[in-house]
């Protein structure tokens, strides 16, 4: 008998004990899918770094921008790989190895750390090696890394196709599993079709053509690395970038990226380079209606792509108001009107530009200022203003998965953040 009345207890303390366990392991298993939420979340505002003019510390200037991106609060990266990675950009050193963009991605210790680190994010502007006529020393000049100003050589082709396919096959196996997501573009696509930089200048005929099939080959090329390997865990797509959409709005038959080359091409998404859009107006009424149209118009130039992840296609890959030309606080100001704009748009990323200043008046060697962080390592307050975005954004989701035991929608999200106190006037 002393045996039967034991048992009601030992099977009491055993579903007790499995009660535990089990609430513990559904906490667990809580806290992961929050955790990975928090670090995997597109929050839509980011910033960018290229061609960065000074550093605080021993590292790179591309491994110390990306740090300041990183501890900021951001999952997002974008950065510039090509020739000109140890002249131009993130003070490298030349290394006559490299030969390829799949070179530089591996055997440039900070192109391989940045793309290491705890980035989910990743917008790139990728050009070929094979492309490539160095420039004389000190000097810059677009064309040496594009060859189709007045036609497209099939040898060209041919070697661009090679390069972008490795490099899209060493990012999908490289990097299976790790969840990160690659865009590659270009910078700034319409001074690629007019390289006079004259916005009142015909485009050339062969010249239109020879960047049509550059885009095709640059896109065919990811896309067919995509195919060959069906990777998971990491995602890589393929972007053009524009500049005159004002120019291809008001005049219809103008030959710009937007007019005469995303129907033909239809790429994953479209960068928007903002500027025409956004400093010439005063008020965020006058940015928010021009913005808007051009945003609407470019997505107009989209065909749909149902392999494509659902929402828009088209995001604001730069924008930014210099120091020279506005305080501090305009400069927050007017950034402030551009997330609002774009979060109501529904549009993926606004990036600003940039972490650091690139630019120099070559006058008055003074910053021309578009910047977070200034030459003398102040943060501006647009830096606070991203910070505290990341940071409402954190709270936000983690007080919706606590509520509602799953991730707030993107839709939820960006109503949400368009409220965030941070963004307020």
């Amino acid at each position: 008998m002393k045996k039967v009345r034991l048992f009601f207890p030992i099977v009491a303390i055993v579903l007790l004990v499995w009660s535990v366990t089990s609430f513990n392991s559904e906490e667990k298993r809580g806290n992961e899918i929050l955790e990975k939420g928090l670090k995997d979340f597109n929050y839509a505002i980011g910033t960018q770094t290229v061609g960065p003019k000074y550093k605080f510390t021993k590292e790179t200037n591309l491994v110390e921008t990306a740090d300041q991106i990183l501890n900021m609060g951001s999952n997002l990266l974008k950065f510039s790989m090509h020739p000109r990675y140890c002249s131009e950009n993130y003070d490298l050193p030349k290394n006559d190895e490299i030969k390829s963009l799949t070179d530089l991605a591996i055997m440039e210790p900070s192109m391989k750390k940045v793309l290491n680190m705890d980035f989910k994010y990743y917008h790139i502007w990728v050009y070929g090696f094979s492309q490539y006529s160095p420039e004389p020393e000190g000097e810059k000049n677009d064309t040496t890394q594009i060859k189709f100003i007045g036609g497209y050589p099939e040898n060209y082709q041919q070697a661009l196709y090679d390069e972008l396919y490795e490099l899209t096959k060493h990012l999908l196996t490289t990097y299976a599993g790790t969840g990160k997501v690659f865009y590659l573009g270009n910078w700034e696509g319409d001074w690629h079709l007019r390289w006079h930089y004259d916005r009142t200048k015909q485009v050339d005929p062969k010249t239109l053509e020879g960047m049509i099939q550059w885009v095709r080959t640059r896109q065919k090329a990811i896309y067919d690395a995509k195919r060959d390997f069906q990777t998971e865990g990491v995602e890589v797509y393929f972007y053009v970038e524009v500049n005159l959409v004002k120019k291809s709005i008001e005049e219809p038959g103008s030959q710009t990226v937007a007019n005469s080359i995303l129907e033909a091409i239809n790429p994953d998404y479209v960068s928007y380079s903002s500027y025409d859009a956004t400093n010439p107006y005063d008020s965020p009424e006058e940015l928010k209606t021009n913005l808007s149209e051009a945003l609407d118009y470019l997505s107009s130039k989209l065909a749909p792509k149902e392999e494509l992840p659902p929402g828009k296609r088209v995001w604001i890959g730069e924008y930014g108001s210099p120091s020279i030309k506005y305080s501090d606080d305009e400069q927050d100001e007017r950034s402030k009107w551009v997330m609002r704009t774009g979060l109501e748009w529904g549009t993926p990323f606004i990036l600003y530009w940039e972490i650091y200043n690139n630019e120099v008046d070559k006058n008055t060697n003074e910053h021309v200022g578009y910047w977070m962080i200034d030459d003398e390592g102040n943060k501006q307050k647009v830096w606070y203003t991203h910070a505290a975005f990341y940071k409402e954004s954190k709270t936000f989701i983690t007080n919706y998965f606590e509520e509602n035991g799953e991730l707030p929608s993107w839709e939820v999200y960006r109503a949400e953040a368009l409220a965030f106190t941070c963004l307020k006037p």
